[in-house]
C-alpha cells in the first residue's frame, strides 16, 4: 500500500499557486405554488451530469417533461 501524500511533503518539494476555484455547479431551492399545492425541492446543475430535481415529496405533473429543469432555472435567474 501507497503512503499518503501529506501537505507538508508537497510544500518542500514544490512552489503551489492557483488562479482560484471554478464553480462548475449549483444547487437552488425552489418553491412552486398553483394556490392549491405546494411543491418544493432543490435544483441542482453540475458541468458533467447537467440538471437534477429532487422533491421534498410529490413532484408537479410537469416535472417529467423536456425542459422543465433548464425553464425552472431560467425563471429563478430573472428573479435576480
Amino acid at each position: 500500500m501507497t503512503e499518503e501524500v501529506s501537505v507538508m511533503e508537497l510544500l518542500d518539494k514544490y512552489m503551489i499557486s492557483s488562479d482560484g476555484k471554478v464553480s462548475t455547479g449549483f444547487a437552488k431551492s425552489i418553491i412552486l405554488n398553483d394556490g392549491t399545492n405546494q411543491y418544493s425541492g432543490r435544483l441542482y446543475w453540475d458541468s458533467h451530469d447537467g440538471y437534477e430535481m429532487i422533491w421534498d415529496g410529490t413532484a408537479p405533473p410537469e416535472a417529467d417533461r423536456p425542459e422543465f429543469e433548464y425553464s425552472l432555472d431560467s425563471i429563478t435567474e430573472m428573479d435576480k
